[in-house]
């Protein structure tokens, strides 16, 4: 499948930079409201950093996307790096147990991974509403860990949520479908929610996102200098790379691993079910991927899904 990306626009600059501080102020200001308003903002802010993540990807989507993941999450470790050496809290973050850091690092750069190969084959916009059939493997898998059969709620939502991955790629059904592609997707959707359920059973409290995001930038490069050709990013796609190292792979990532060790798995993902149409919005507005009809019902019966699993006792 063949996709245009719009002339890039400079004002994502400003905008991302203006997001980031409204959101530590955000964080801030409401972390005195108690442990559910304490989780509600860390996954708020976890999603609104996450929709920019289709948008960038698709940016950078002309460079292989082991070099993305690679130097993005390296990015991200030095950000992190420098914020704890401000913090003094460097001897924590190089402290973070081995298992741990391959759990986490294993479980960022496969999701990533599957999304970034997704988008190439069937689209950002029909990719994002894929990816984020995520929440409802998360309830699923919390709700068979805790050996409960699936409600039949749970089943609703699960069905509401492969109906709107069918309505997104609909007017690809006429012998242009790409199955990997869809395929891709869904695997990083269940990657996602592994690991999101694995972290919400881990003991270790303390952040370990950033350490995790240097092991897994140097895995990510070593498998691009292995298996990719040579490719020189331009500043575009740097920009973009950057961006992402910084928002959705770093900041987003810690507010949310925090979120799943101290929230319920039903609250979270029943908040994360605005990370699809927030991200389909930035698609559109920055002109990148194809946002019709299709993939905005699909995201909505995805939503629903998500909402109806949630819920379930």
């Amino acid at each position: 499948m063949t996709m245009t990306l719009a002339k890039y626009r400079p004002q994502i600059h400003i905008t991302h930079l203006l997001l980031l501080k409204r959101l530590n102020a955000w964080v801030r200001l409401s972390f005195s409201g108690g442990p559910n308003a304490k989780t509600y903002v860390l996954v708020a802010g976890a999603v609104v950093l996450w929709a920019s993540w289709p948008a960038l990807a698709t940016m950078a989507h002309s460079a292989p996307p082991f070099l993305v993941l690679g130097a993005s999450a390296l990015i991200g470790f030095l950000f992190s790096f420098l914020a704890a050496l401000r913090k003094r809290e460097t001897r924590v973050f190089v402290s973070v147990p081995a298992k741990t850091l391959a759990f986490v690092a294993v479980g960022l750069m496969g999701n990533n991974a599957f999304y970034l190969a997704a988008i190439t084959r069937i689209g950002p916009a029909e990719a994002n509403v894929v990816h984020y059939l995520w929440p409802v493997f998360l309830v699923l898998l919390a709700s068979l860990l805790n050996r409960h059969l699936p409600s039949q709620l749970q089943m609703l939502g699960i069905a509401c949520g492969f109906i709107g991955v069918t309505v997104a790629l609909s007017p690809q059904m006429n012998g242009e479908l790409d199955a990997i592609g869809v395929l891709l997707g869904v695997s990083g959707a269940l990657t996602f929610a592994i690991y999101s359920v694995g972290r919400s059973l881990a003991n270790v409290e303390t952040n370990v996102v950033g350490p995790s995001l240097g092991l897994a930038g140097v895995s990510a490069l070593g498998v691009h200098f292995i298996l990719e050709p040579v490719y020189s990013p331009s500043t575009v796609e740097w920009f973009a790379i950057a961006l992402m190292g910084i928002g959705p792979f770093t900041v987003a990532n810690v507010l949310w691993d925090k979120a799943t060790r101290e929230g319920s798995a039903a609250t979270i993902s029943s908040l994360a079910f605005l990370t699809p149409l927030v991200a389909m919005a930035l698609l559109a507005a920055f002109g990148l991927g194809n946002v019709t009809t299709a993939t905005v019902v699909g995201a909505l019966f995805a939503i629903t899904g998500a909402l109806l699993s949630s819920r379930s006792k």
